[in-house]
């Protein structure tokens, strides 16, 4: 499927790059203005814990060193070359540049995303497709290890697009994207599936024997050794296997905010482009070819399945469909239609220079966005029950503490081993069971040796514990409630 029309040269002094860069200046200014934002994770505090381990070892870790529960347990440590990157942002530079890196990262997903689009579709719809790709993006914009993968599921994604468009099979040099993905994120399992879908593509569209024999060749090729390339990390196949497992794991993700459904009744932004698709293909009559409209939909699937993955919607079908969109829209703009639209809308001249205003504009948003909110960012508050540890440390040798599953980042990041947090593909389903059944709670911090314990005030565990015989409130405050053993602080 070639697409229509020579690609737009890479010009510093045309239109591209002044596109390109106004995007991603001013994707960097919106991430950057809400900056809490990005730091309002529990795994935020985590990662930081984990690459400080990691600089301090000089090592993978083959289990887990942090919690009280599953100390020793097998830990895949999928995540460890970002959060190296984010430890050492973090304790040389602070909040800031932690979320300023994060800023950056989606920045120049979109910018590389637009850069792209140009090769293919008129301006119009590159900043369309542009505009969708940030709002469905944003939700999940958090200064965590998934963010680092955007450039490089944007990079992956259209040199893959590029091959087909050429009719041919990938560099091999573009295997060594994968070595980095594998390295930061899980997420590139969806980058093999990915080239699996155009390797099959070239296959099915060969226009006879021989070609499809040479297509079964050329990208079988690159598909192994793309594979190849996801399994030089220090956790080889394991590393692969973790999405599997976790994708298993019914009741954990139906626990965990982020890996539920969207929730297209209150507004979500899905609904939008789900809106938008229909009035292309029903009211347009869009057309574009069958192998590409299914890795849209695998894609669909997967965000309505898990809203996490809701931003693999705004980032890789405009790249996968651009080459058939292309002559799509050539024949719709020959149309009555079209024609009918001109003699409405006015037309305006632009002068040459208009460009380089947006672009000074974008530029002065980036830095006065900067310089008003970055030095503004502080510890995020949110699930950093500062306080709650610090009456805790004053009081002694409180012993092991069970916690809420939110807390956990924060304790790994002071220092004081949890007994759950994010690492739901390590403490596995009957844990979490457990964790959950308030019935069960005595024996649990029984079983754990439980000296104090750690929940919001709207969690349950808190009005089962006030009721539970031997425990009391020993500190409360807005962020967490303590609970101790009565005998333990009696007889201290």
């Amino acid at each position: 499927m070639r697409p229509s029309g020579g690609p737009v040269k890479w010009d510093m002094r045309g239109r591209n790059f002044i596109a390109t860069a106004t995007i991603a200046l001013l994707a960097w200014a919106t991430a950057i203005v809400p900056g809490e934002r990005l730091l309002r994770s529990p795994d935020v505090f985590s990662h930081i814990a984990v690459g400080r381990w990691l600089l301090a070892h000089r090592e993978v870790p083959g289990g887990d060193v942090f919690s009280h529960s599953m100390l020793g347990a097998t830990w895949v440590t999928h995540e460890w070359l970002v959060e190296v990157a984010i430890a050492w942002l973090y304790d040389t530079l602070g909040w800031p540049a932690l979320a300023g890196a994060a800023a950056a990262c989606f920045a120049a997903a979109l910018a590389l995303l637009a850069h792209t689009l140009q090769r293919y579709l008129p301006f119009g719809a590159t900043v369309l497709a542009v505009v969708v790709a940030w709002c469905l993006s944003f939700p999940h914009l958090l200064a965590r290890p998934h963010l680092a993968v955007f450039p490089l599921l944007v990079v992956w994604t259209a040199l893959l697009v590029a091959a087909r468009a050429d009719d041919r099979a990938p560099s091999p040099w573009l295997a060594l994207v994968m070595v980095l993905w594998a390295n930061i994120h899980g997420s590139c399992v969806f980058g093999l599936m990915l080239a699996g879908m155009f390797a099959a593509e070239a296959v099915f569209e060969a226009a006879d024997r021989r070609e499809a024999v040479r297509a079964v060749r050329r990208w079988g090729l690159f598909v192994i050794l793309a594979f190849a390339a996801a399994l030089a990390t220090p956790n080889g196949i394991s590393g692969l296997l973790v999405p599997f497992q976790v994708e298993l794991m019914s009741y954990a993700l139906s626990w965990v905010d982020e890996w539920q459904q969207p929730d297209l009744q209150h507004g979500h932004v899905l609904a939008i482009w789900l809106m938008l698709v229909l009035l292309c293909a029903l009211s347009f009559g869009v057309r574009l070819p069958v192998t590409r409209v299914l890795m849209v939909l695998f894609i669909l699937h997967m965000a309505l399945m898990h809203q996490r993955h809701v931003e693999l919607l705004g980032l890789c079908p405009p790249l996968i469909v651009a080459p058939a969109l292309a002559g799509e829209l050539r024949r719709l703009g020959a149309s009555a239609f079209a024609d009918s639209l001109r003699g409405i809308l006015p037309r305006w001249r632009r002068p040459a220079s208009i460009g380089l205003w947006v672009l000074a504009a974008a530029t002065a948003t980036a830095v006065v966005a900067g310089v008003w909110r970055l030095p503004q960012l502080v510890t995020p508050t949110a699930y950093a029950p500062a306080a709650a540890v610090e009456a805790v440390r004053r009081y002694g040798d409180a012993g092991r503490v069970l916690n809420g599953y939110n807390f956990g980042g924060y304790l790994m990041f002071v220092g004081i081993p949890p007994f759950i947090d994010g690492r739901l593909d390590m403490y596995g389903e009957p844990l979490l069971r457990r964790f959950n059944a308030l019935a069960d709670l005595p024996r649990l911090l029984a079983d754990y040796d439980i000296g104090w314990t750690l929940f919001h005030p709207a969690d349950p565990h808190v009005a089962e514990l006030d009721r539970l015989p031997g425990w009391h409130r020993f500190h409360a405050d807005d962020a967490a409630v303590v609970h101790v053993q009565s005998a333990a602080q009696q007889k201290r």
